[in-house]
C-alpha cells in the first residue's frame, strides 16, 4: 500500500493532467451522447470551451508563468515550515482554502466589477458536466494574487496548484441534473444538488450555496438554501452570453460604458463596488 507522502506526491505531479483528461473526456461524451439521441446543444457547449480555453490559456500565462514566481518569492519567505506530504497539512489548507473562496464567491455577486466576469459562468441554461467549463478567464488573473497566504503559511506552490486542479475536477462533478437524491453528504458538502440552486435565477435561490466544496459556510453565515423547486437556469432578467465573443467580454463592455457615464473618481470607484 503506498505511503501518504507517496499519494500526495503523485498527486502534485499529476492533478494537471487529470483535469485535462476529464474536460476532454467530458466534452467528447457530451458530443457523442447527443449524437446518439440526435438532440444537441453545439452553440451552448461551443461557447462554454470558448470560455474554458481562454480560461486555461489565461490561467497558464498569469497563474504559471507571472503568479507562480510571486509565490515561490512568498514560499521562500514563509512564516512556517509545513510537511507538504502529510494529509493533515492537505486538510488544514483544503479547509482554509475552501473558506477563502467562500467570502471571495460571495464578493464576486456582490461587487459590479467582479460580477462582470463571474456571470459568465452563470449564463449557463443547461446545466450539464461541460457547463463547468464556461469560466471567465478574469479569475485567474486576480484569484492567484488572493492565494498568497497560501505559500507565505509554508504550503508549496506546486501542491497548492495540484489541489486547486483537483477541486476543479471535483467541480466539474457538480454541475449535473443526473443525482437528485438528497443524502447525508447534502449537510457537509457541496453536492449537485446544492450546486444547482446556486446557479438558479429563482428568486429565492439568488445568492445562495457559494462553498465551494464545503456548504458549512453557508449554513454557518445564513447563505444556504436547499433544492425545493424547479431549477432555472441563466442569467436574472433575461440577460444572455450569446456565443464565444460574450464569453470572453463578460459584462465589462457594459460595465465600461456606464462607468463613464459616472461624474468623477469618488462617484465612479463607488459605482464598481456597488451591488449588481
Amino acid at each position: 500500500m503506498p505511503s501518504a507522502a507517496t499519494v500526495t506526491t503523485w498527486l502534485t505531479d499529476y492533478a494537471v493532467l487529470l483535469l485535462t483528461a476529464s474536460v476532454v473526456l467530458t466534452v467528447v461524451g457530451k458530443f457523442v451522447i447527443a449524437g446518439v439521441r440526435r438532440k444537441t446543444d453545439g452553440a451552448g457547449t461551443l461557447t462554454s470551451v470558448a470560455a474554458g480555453v481562454a480560461y486555461l490559456a489565461a490561467k497558464g500565462v498569469v497563474s504559471k508563468v507571472l503568479m507562480f514566481g510571486v509565490a515561490l518569492g512568498a514560499y521562500e519567505h514563509r512564516l512556517f515550515d509545513l510537511d507538504w506530504t502529510n494529509p493533515l497539512v492537505w486538510l488544514a489548507v483544503f479547509v482554509g482554502r475552501d473558506f477563502a473562496y467562500y467570502w471571495i464567491h460571495r464578493a464576486e455577486h456582490r461587487v459590479k466589477v467582479l460580477w462582470a466576469s463571474h456571470l459568465i459562468h452563470h449564463s449557463i441554461e443547461r446545466f450539464t458536466f461541460t457547463s463547468a467549463v464556461r469560466l471567465p478567464w478574469m479569475e485567474s488573473v486576480y484569484k492567484p494574487a488572493l492565494a498568497l497566504w497560501v505559500p507565505l503559511l509554508g504550503f508549496p506552490p506546486p501542491a497548492f496548484a495540484a489541489m486547486g486542479a483537483l477541486v476543479l475536477l471535483a467541480g466539474q462533478l457538480q454541475h449535473t441534473e443526473l443525482l437528485r437524491r438528497r443524502t447525508v453528504l447534502d449537510r457537509f458538502l457541496v453536492t449537485p444538488s446544492a450546486h444547482r440552486v446556486h446557479h438558479g435565477s429563482n428568486a429565492e435561490y439568488i445568492d445562495k450555496n457559494f462553498g465551494s466544496m464545503l456548504i458549512v459556510w453557508d449554513r454557518l453565515f445564513g447563505t444556504y438554501a436547499p433544492e425545493t423547486v424547479p431549477v432555472r437556469y441563466g442569467l436574472a432578467g433575461g440577460k444572455r452570453i450569446a456565443g464565444p465573443a460574450q464569453a470572453l467580454s463578460g459584462g465589462y463592455p457594459a460595465l465600461v460604458s456606464a462607468a463613464r457615464s459616472q461624474r468623477g473618481f469618488a462617484q465612479t470607484a463607488r459605482y464598481l463596488v456597488a451591488a449588481p
